[in-house]
């Protein structure tokens, strides 16, 4: 069992064990080298805006840089927090400082403090998928002219296309996420969605699957709606079950936000699922047969009967490349379409007091390649 550490009581000696927990030596020294590792001075929390699971909170803050102050989005643990926290959050700063692609959320930084650890991202300005397309349900949940289901269609397909990539960058990368969902998806102020919360990715080390330990301790939430039926049962996590997560993103976003299987309590799930029951086709004129086959496709019981990610994304391209509405050579969405496109917070604004942060070293380092592992 995890210990448990009050963030205002912790000492020196627990700031210099969870700061062990939090970065390897080595990726310690690569983020020095690209100076991504901040100060206290540097950073200035605003109000939470999300809370994400094994108890971390997001923030959102600002980032003094050279250029000014910078919106960002900062996630760190909860007051109370356990070892395992640190180290997840951690392994979180880990696979994002490997990972570089459009649809892809970046890391900006961290910053190590007595208390607890930073962990800097670019901030979101359009919230997350699932808050968008519920946000903007009425102009995208169709059930009257041609004329809006096409653009409707187009909007939402540009929505799946990008996670498609995103995905597909990580399964190159050998990571499986194992939390992909509409709300884990993250859309910038210029439209691109961005595949995000890498808080239960892991790194296949060039083997087909990962298999996770029962007994070890990490107590991790997992997103049972969106697993895959061997998942479920066997804890078995390869590119194939986040693909299936991937059908019931799509799901999500064409039905502007639905909860999956309502209907069928948790417990239930696995034997639904292994007696062929799936998510029924979504009440949206904007999802043609086509568009619920490529979520189909994603369900087959048996994983290599799946499509791979590559495939997703030429399937994909070319539904959107047949809308009717592509009058736009961008993949992205046009935020101009949308009055009022930002979403409101979740959560109403909190002060908070920033935590005591140690200045960093900034100093260059010779270059060399990320540790594969803690």
């Amino acid at each position: 069992e995890s210990e448990v550490v009050n963030a205002e009581e912790s000492s020196s000696t627990d700031e210099i064990d969870y700061e062990s927990r939090f970065l390897s030596p080595r990726l310690r020294e690569q983020l020095k080298k690209r100076r991504m590792i901040f100060s206290k001075n540097h950073i200035e929390l605003s109000t939470i805006i999300g809370q994400g699971k094994s108890g971390l909170l997001v923030h959102r803050a600002y980032l003094e840089t050279p250029r000014g102050k910078e919106l960002v989005a900062v996630k760190t643990v909860k007051a109370l927090f356990s070892r395992n926290d640190v180290k997840r959050l951690g392994k979180e700063v880990f696979t994002m400082f490997s990972l570089k692609h459009t649809n892809v959320m970046s890391l900006r930084g961290v910053c190590v403090a007595a208390e607890s650890p930073l962990l800097i991202m670019p901030f979101m300005t359009n919230g997350s998928v699932l808050e968008f397309v519920q946000h903007h349900k009425d102009e995208l949940l169709c059930i009257s002219t041609e004329a809006k289901v096409e653009i409707a269609r187009e909007r939402l397909l540009k929505i799946c296309h990008q996670i498609s990539k995103g995905m597909e960058y990580l399964s190159l990368r050998n990571v499986v996420h194992r939390d992909l969902g509409a709300s884990n998806c993250m859309i910038d102020n210029d439209g691109v969605i961005k595949v995000a919360d890498f808080g239960l990715a892991k790194n296949m080390h060039g083997t087909d699957y990962f298999r996770q330990g029962k007994g070890e301790g990490e107590d991790e939430e997992v997103p049972i709606k969106w697993m895959a039926p061997e998942s479920l049962e066997e804890d078995i996590y390869t590119e194939a079950t986040d693909v299936w997560s991937f059908g019931v993103t799509v799901w999500e976003v064409f039905t502007c936000g639905r909860i999956p299987y309502i209907d069928i309590p948790v417990v239930h799930l696995l034997e639904a699922l292994k007696g062929g029951q799936r998510l029924e086709k979504p009440q949206n004129e904007a999802c043609m047969d086509e568009i619920y086959d490529t979520m189909r496709s994603c369900w087959s019981l048996k994983p290599t009967d799946r499509p791979k990610f590559l495939d997703l994304v030429g399937m994909l391209g070319t539904l959107l490349e047949r809308s009717s509405c592509m009058c736009q050579t961008s993949s992205k969405l046009d935020m101009s379409q949308f009055l009022h496109s930002n979403i409101p917070l979740s959560s109403p604004p909190t002060a908070l007091t920033p935590p005591v942060i140690q200045e960093q070293d900034a100093e260059d380092e010779d270059d060399d390649e990320a540790e594969d592992e803690f």
